[in-house]
Formats: C-alpha cells, structure tokens, sequence
C-alpha cells in the first residue's frame, strides 16, 4: 500500500460502523463515550459510542426520529431521561419494570425497543470489587430519581436494608411500594439523616454545579460510614471531599460507569452483531 493510503480494514470510524447514543441533557459531564468505544473494539465489535444532547422537553420526538436511523441499534441513557424513557419504550425488564427507570435501550430484531437498568449493577460491582458486600448492611440513599431507583433496587436485591430520602416524599413512597411488593427490606426516610447506616450514597445530581447544595448535612457524617456518590463530574464531589475529611471511605460516582460497561456490551452485543448483518 502506497504511503497516505488508508487500509480499509483498519478504517475506522467507518460506513459499516454500529452505532450507540448516549442521550441525556446535558450530556457535556458523560465519561463513558471514550471507555465504551474501546471496550465494544475489544470485544470485536464495529461500533461507537456517541453522545446525544437531547433537551427534555423534546425527549419523545427526539426518541422517535432516532429510531429511523438505521445504523442506530441502542441507546444509553442518562439524567434527565431514565425515568420517561421507560415509557417510550416497548419493553421493559422485571428489573427495569421494579426500578421504574431504564438506562439501556436496544432495537429488537423486530423493531421494537426494550429497556433495562444497570446504573445499580454497575455500583453494586464497584461496592464488592473494593471488597464491601451489601448483604445485610444498612443503607441509606438519598435520591428517587432514576439512579436512586435503581441503586436502592439493586441495594435490597443484594441483601442490604435500605433507607429512602428524597424531597419529593410522594416519589420516595412509590419507590418503597414498588420494593416492599417484592418483599424487599426497604423503607422511606422523612428526613436526610443517615445516623446509623453503614452506607450512604448520594443518588441525586447535587454536585455537578460548584453552586448545588450538598445533599444532607456533612456533619451527620461519622468515620464507620462508606459515603458513594453517582455524579461522575466532578470526579470528586463537594459531598465526597466532606465525607472524607471526616474519615470517611469514600466511593466514586464513576464507579457506576466504570463497573457496568461490560454488563452494557453483553445488552447489546447480539443486537449489534444482528443489525451488522442486516445491513450488508
């Protein structure tokens, strides 16, 4: 091959390439584009992921000319959007149907879309690979949006007891019928304090903007406790920097990113595979 020339085998990006979105508003913090796109070449697989800013109000529109790009075979899914694409979906998983949140879709073969939720697994993962098991600890989580549902879900479905918080105490309420229906030891906290948990996670966006209030008040914080967070930018968060200077472990909220990326290639490596095929 002559000097300049492109080898199409190793061309890449290319007209072949499967495509991934990550939609979210906004989506300028996301850190999974980069680690998702190496893993999914890893893993053999011609495909890409690419960040989507898709502005709430639009979300159904938006979610609907999305489908008609046909190299577009799933999506991941950030704030603020779990929750309502949960309903723009065909199909939900018993985990996503509990949660009541989804942060994964893929095209079926038939062209329809399901959803699951693994923001949970993939904090869960990071909590036992730093050696922590949630089996029969106390947890207290702050937050019932889309990452607190699903950390919760996976948290009591680990064993853990749980503890809910959330400003809107309707929302905190309707996440613990959904759990106790499921005989899971969960309950909601008319308050944000923490006291007497092993572990406390922030499960809301308070962080992300150097102005946010932090999500309960640090002092309530002791040295026994494993504070986590799920904001991943800043990597780490006004509400970390207080739990540690308290003694505090401390875990990062790109633990949640980091420890599900594989689990979101099995979702969906079969359907990239399929729609590969499909479009020669």
């Amino acid at each position: 091959m002559a000097s300049g020339e492109i080898d199409p085998a190793n061309e890449f990006p290319n007209g072949e390439m499967r495509i991934l979105g990550l939609i979210g508003d906004p989506v300028s913090q996301v850190r999974a584009p980069a680690p998702m796109t190496q893993r999914l070449r890893h893993a053999g697989l011609n495909a890409a992921l690419v960040p989507l800013h898709v502005p709430a109000v639009v979300l159904p529109i938006a979610f609907g000319c999305l489908k008609l790009i046909r190299n577009l075979d799933g999506l991941v899914i950030t704030v603020p959007h779990k929750i309502p694409m949960a309903e723009l979906v065909d199909h939900c998983s018993e985990r996503a149907r509990l949660v009541g949140a989804i942060n994964v879709a893929r095209r079926e073969a038939d062209s329809s879309w399901s959803g699951d939720i693994l923001d949970g697994v993939g904090f869960v993962r990071g909590l036992k690979q730093r050696g922590f098991n949630p089996e029969g600890q106390s947890a207290f989580v702050i937050g019932a949006g889309g990452a607190g549902c699903a950390v919760a879900a996976e948290l009591a479905m680990a064993g853990a007891v749980v503890r809910i918080f959330d400003v809107s105490p309707d929302r905190a309420s309707a996440l613990v019928k959904r759990l106790s229906r499921a005989d899971y030891p969960v309950t909601a906290a008319d308050t944000p304090d923490p006291r007497g948990s092993r572990l406390v996670v922030n499960a809301t966006p308070l962080g992300m903007r150097p102005d946010d209030a932090l999500p309960l008040d640090p002092a309530l914080l002791s040295p026994e406790m494993l504070v986590a967070d799920v904001v991943m930018k800043p990597r780490v968060t006004s509400f970390l920097e207080q739990a540690r200077a308290r003694g505090c472990e401390i875990q990062l909220g790109e633990a949640v990113m980091l420890y599900q990326l594989d689990a979101q290639i099995e979702f969906f490596r079969e359907n990239l595979v399929v729609g590969a095929s499909a479009a020669r």
